[in-house]
């Protein structure tokens, strides 16, 4: 973080007793820093910035056969933003249709390195953020006095990744910058003006911020609508509900954001061999049993509690169902009690797992009872596997379910319906079955890969400053 305010000040240490020139530019940035930082990170201080970086004139990009999009992160682990974006920039490179990057504000370790096989695969180049230190632009940082007064007058708390992404994009040169989840939306959002970037797209991954008191920050709502104020910006969310609630909060048209669904790759989801199956129903003790899974973070928005009241009633009705639970979370040892306590034997929390397919292709329907979602990934793949889902109808999990087609819908609390719904399915094999047909097709109708890059991709404005295969 701060690579190139850290380095641009430990160059200029290194060679003030060699060279006039530095120690003068070494005086002159500490000084910067002093007269612009008290006001920084206040609220008089951010609207100052604001209205200098909407009036900030966007620089004229190279000239290119094709616009340039730098798709900006946190990382790249295993989350369902993360896989979106791997699938577009890796679909636009095949396509030719965009020239794409990955620039991440963390560093590629571990497990932050989940989906980094699957973009380099791709063909798409993927770089952390500041990471390697660029002279040339270092230089025309300090040169260019309008961007160097608009990143000290950052908020400190964060000035160092908007400097570490502002430099990046003067390096980068793109014609759109597109960041994916709240933090980065900000931090590259703010960065991206600063540049002089010609489009940004700030894409919403779930219902807004305050939602979540544990992730919320309180600068999110401010930046988000001074934000919002300049044309350059556009919005981008990927279910119905998830648009709507953030463009009410942020206080916006909800025509201003965008709903692209989420895109569905058949081959990353694949169902395993029925040897393989039958192994994982035995080891789990599962031979005979009627299935009903959850996949799910074990945290209050997924309202566990709810799910083993709903499970409760399940297994009181249908002797021969067993619940399983794939997921960890903050929650996970007020679940496990109230498991035992139900039926410790037929009510089963499996911890973390990596075989969830295996596990969607084992269960006779996934059962799901979030308060809040953005568009769960797992009530997709378990369709396209043919599971069918009784869920709540909780954020985007209405675009994620085709209510008597691939599952049934409740209302966010019901636990009573989720129950009677299960129980309908677990004794009636013929419905079962006409679900668990229907299931796929759906899944293939509404979450095409495609059809998501295709809905992206018409969201760049960019792009209509760029013929495939001609220049501007």
């Amino acid at each position: 973080m701060g690579c190139y305010t850290t380095e641009l000040d430990r160059a200029c240490r290194e060679q003030a007793s060699q060279a006039g020139l530095f120690l003068r530019l070494r005086k002159r940035f500490a000084a910067m820093r002093r007269v612009e930082s008290p006001e920084a990170g206040t609220a008089a201080g951010d609207q100052a910035l604001a209205e200098r970086l909407l009036a900030r004139q966007p620089y004229i990009a190279p000239t290119r056969s094709i616009a340039r999009v730098v798709h900006v992160i946190g990382s790249l682990s295993a989350g369902g933003a993360e896989r979106q974006l791997v699938y577009l920039a890796r679909e636009s490179m095949r396509g030719a249709t965009v020239e794409p990057c990955i620039l991440v504000i963390n560093p590629l370790e571990g497990a932050a390195r989940h989906y980094l096989p699957l973009a380099e695969q791709g063909g798409v180049s993927v770089e952390v953020a500041g990471q390697v230190l660029d002279h040339t632009v270092a230089r025309n940082l300090e040169r260019d006095g309008e961007l160097r007064r608009l990143l000290l007058a950052i908020d400190p708390r964060y000035r160092g990744w908007c400097v570490d992404l502002a430099a990046e994009f003067v390096r980068m040169q793109p014609d759109i910058v597109h960041a994916w989840l709240d933090h980065a939306n900000i931090w590259a959002g703010i960065a991206a003006l600063a540049a002089g970037v010609p489009h940004v797209v700030l894409s919403t991954r779930n219902v807004n911020p305050s939602n979540f008191p544990k992730i919320d920050a309180p600068y999110f709502l401010p930046w988000y609508r001074r934000l919002a104020q300049s044309p350059r910006v556009s919005f981008i969310g990927n279910s119905r509900v998830g648009a709507a609630d953030y463009a009410d909060w942020i206080g916006i048209p909800r025509a201003r954001v965008q709903v692209v669904l989420n895109g569905f790759d058949p081959a990353e989801t694949r169902r395993p061999a029925e040897t393989e199956l039958a192994r994982l129903r035995t080891s789990l003790g599962l031979d005979n049993k009627r299935v009903v899974l959850g996949i799910f973070r074990i945290a209050e928005e997924k309202q566990p509690m709810d799910f083993a009241a709903a499970a409760e009633e399940i297994l009181a009705a249908v002797p021969d169902a067993v619940v399983i639970v794939a997921g960890d979370g903050p929650m996970r040892e007020e679940l496990a009690a109230r498991a035992a306590a139900i039926a410790k034997d037929r009510f089963v929390l499996l911890g973390r797992r990596e075989d969830v397919a295996a596990l969607a292709s084992i269960a006779d329907l996934l059962l799901h009872a979030s308060r809040k979602e953005g568009l769960p990934n797992a009530v997709v793949e378990a369709q396209a596997l043919g599971c069918p889902v009784v869920a709540t109808r909780g954020g985007g999990t209405i675009d994620a379910v085709e209510h008597n087609g691939s599952g049934f819908l409740c209302d966010v609390g019901d636990t009573r319906a989720l129950a009677a719904h299960a129980v309908e399915i677990l004794r009636d094999d013929r419905l079962r079955l006409r679900l668990s047909a229907r299931a796929p097709k759906f899944v293939g109708e509404r979450f095409g890969l495609g059809r998501m890059v295709e809905e992206s991709l018409a969201c760049y404005p960019a792009r209509r400053d760029h013929a495939i295969g001609s220049t501007r």
